[in-house]
């Protein structure tokens, strides 16, 4: 068998297959940033499917389950989560090394950051037996930073950090900002004789390679060292170095709001006298599926559309309350959909809410939906909780 020895099998960005085998041209015919966010986007479909399934199964949409199927049911959704980070992880990744991940700087609470980071992690903690104790210096730390890829950044060294140590213990995370910039630090008991810092990196690679390697471009992205040792105790530290500066304004910071607490119970139910409309428009036939039995179950009237064409000609001529429309759909896209309808001569054609799903998950992709007129965006895959806020916030029936 011959090898391309040119190719990297882990960077399927890379390939020279994404070039066009009917042209001479040496031009790619589909850009990296364009084909990772594409391949993002194809693989959050099927997984958005399992999990919509998995959350209708838990809310008892088809019928009562028995506590051996809702453990089976719970052990699907916790699998399907761990996937949808390796996904993440994987596009991230190969977007840093293709250089198509720009850092865009807001005052970010390190607070915030280190608390939505500890619940990402906190599954992993609680399956190993240990737990995580944050401290932050000053408390109130504020810092120019790109928040999501902030937040990124400690969930993977907490993540790191507690595969690098033995089932049980206490894991100490420490953020302080000195006049170098932001450093973080994690120490941790490691249960084992002591190591060369190489050889629990090493160990470290094989755990979690993609988390790993992430960690070290997004640190290397901004800038910065990261460096494992072994300290007294057996204690395996690591620690960030990152040249980020403090936010000094006094102007407070607007508290982040917490989508999962945006609403309190499930979606907002009907009244009997009107049952408002949603139109989903998805090429996905057992997404459509799983997403109608859910909203039909709660009260609402549903009408579906294959592709941007269809989801038009739906729109103009039965004008739903409410849209979710796919981004990447055949005849038509998502986006020129959007734009079609919002060009509309009607008023009340060109006024419906319509909210965009994407599996692309990154901040330029909501940028090119809003712009292209969606009312909000919403990420696949996700969850029942999600659809309820989307749905309480742009549909309001009548109460009477």
């Amino acid at each position: 068998m011959i090898m391309n020895n040119h190719l990297d099998a882990t960077k399927p960005w890379q390939h020279d297959s994404i070039r066009s085998n009917f042209s001479d041209t040496e031009e790619p015919i589909v850009e990296t940033n364009d084909f990772l966010g594409s391949m993002g986007h194809e693989l959050r479909n099927p997984l958005a499917n399992i999990i919509a399934q998995a959350e209708t199964l838990q809310e008892g949409i088809y019928g009562p389950l028995e506590s051996a199927q809702k453990k089976a049911v719970t052990a699907i959704q916790d699998s399907a989560r761990q996937l949808l980070h390796l996904i993440t992880d994987v596009v991230d990744l190969g977007r840093i090394e293709a250089g198509a991940s720009p850092l865009t700087q807001t005052p970010c609470k390190v607070s915030e950051k280190c608390a939505g980071s500890v619940t990402l992690v906190a599954g992993l903690a609680q399956s190993r037996s240990i737990q995580i104790v944050t401290e932050i210096q000053p408390p109130d730390l504020v810092v120019l930073a790109d928040a999501r890829r902030l937040q990124q950044m400690i969930s993977e060294l907490l993540s790191a950090a507690v595969l690098s140590m033995h089932t049980g213990g206490q894991l100490r995370l420490g953020i302080t900002h000195d006049g170098g910039g932001l450093q973080l630090q994690t120490l941790g008991g490691a249960g084992q004789s002591p190591s060369e810092p190489a050889h629990l990196l090493n160990r470290l690679g094989k755990v979690k390679p993609i988390g790993l390697a992430l960690l070290q471009q997004l640190v290397q992205l901004h800038g910065g060292t990261f460096a494992v040792s072994e300290a007294a105790g057996q204690e395996v530290c690591m620690t960030i170095s990152v040249p980020m500066s403090r936010w000094l304004d006094a102007t407070p910071l607007q508290e982040e709001r917490l989508t999962e607490t945006s609403v309190s119970s499930g979606a907002p139910l009907p009244t009997s006298s009107s049952r408002p409309t949603i139109l989903i428009a998805d090429d996905q036939p057992a997404l459509i599926a799983v997403t109608r039995n859910y909203l039909e179950s709660v009260g609402f009237q549903v009408i579906t559309a294959r592709d941007g064409s269809e989801a038009i000609q739906q729109a103009c001529t039965l004008q739903p309350d409410l849209i979710l429309m796919d981004v990447r759909m055949p005849v038509v896209d998502g986006l020129s959909a959007i734009r079609e309808i919002r060009a509309s001569t009607d008023p009340k054609t060109r006024d419906i809410a319509i909210v965009s799903l994407s599996g692309h998950a990154s901040a330029a992709d909501k940028e090119k939906c809003l712009a292209a007129g969606a009312t909000a965006y919403l990420n696949k895959p996700f969850g029942v909780r999600e659809l309820d806020r989307i749905i309480a916030e742009h549909i309001r029936p009548d109460v009477g």
